[in-house]
């Protein structure tokens, strides 16, 4: 059986590795009964959800009069979806404001590059859903209730940083990032660009697929922290694939 903190880091992947949720929002026009909707979505360096969403929206009118919600990110991939992993997250919606938007944007247009469309309609906003409990099954029999003081991640000291190393990473060691997304994921590609970090790994893109994460082995909270990570994945990788 795998301890907590092996339990909570597959948790974080999950909610990493996916860009599609399922919001549960309570009904503004039918009062009394949840409405589910889907979106696209990122997630802060310490663990909660991100969602750029429409005024208009229905999910949008829900929060605006209820912040009570929930995100629903599962695996899907699985033959049998009940044994596949699935994670939500509860808690509340809070509108994100112009000053703190603008950065939360260039992570955003970053993973999702043709949401910068979507500047142009004035109704588009950025919503937070600041996490209350946290529900995770890892699959048939692995059941897990995670509060959010053992969820949520420390600001890492580095984040004022973040773009100095994003910068760095790919003028200069773009081979190694390549090394290391062979090893850690089994993918081969031409062109890596790292597009952002968080205290339990990183996301690249490859080529023109989608972004990937790949996760460190424990949290990175320092800058030499994530260089050390990062030296040590190149090295795992250079001596594996060698």
């Amino acid at each position: 059986m795998k301890d907590k903190t092996e339990v909570i880091k597959d948790a974080r992947r999950l909610l990493r590795t996916q860009e599609l949720g399922v919001l549960s929002t309570h009904s503004k026009s039918m009062e009394g009964y949840p409405f589910g909707s889907v979106t696209t979505y990122i997630s802060t360096v310490n663990g909660e959800p991100i969602f750029y969403i429409s005024d208009l929206a229905q999910h949008t009118r829900n929060i605006l009069k209820d912040p009570r919600m929930s995100l629903i990110a599962f695996t899907g991939d699985d033959d049998d979806a009940n044994a596949g992993a699935r994670l939500t997250v509860m808690g509340e919606a809070v509108k994100i404001e112009k000053e703190q938007a603008e950065k939360i944007a260039e992570r955003y247009y970053r993973i999702f590059p043709s949401s910068t469309q979507y500047k142009k309609a004035h109704d588009f906003n950025f919503f937070i859903l600041r996490c209350h409990k946290v529900r995770y099954i890892g699959g048939f029999g692995e059941i897990h209730w995670i509060s959010k003081q053992d969820w949520l991640l420390d600001e890492p000291d580095w984040l004022e940083a973040e773009d100095g190393m994003i910068t760095h990473m790919n003028d200069d060691h773009k081979d190694a990032m390549q090394l290391i997304l062979k090893d850690q994921l089994g993918v081969e590609a031409k062109d890596v660009e790292m597009l952002a970090v968080n205290p339990d790994g990183f996301f690249v893109k490859a080529d023109e697929q989608k972004p990937l994460f790949i996760s460190f082995s424990k949290i990175a909270r320092t800058g030499g922290s994530i260089r050390k990570a990062l030296v040590d994945m190149t090295n795992k990788a250079r001596a594996a694939l060698a």
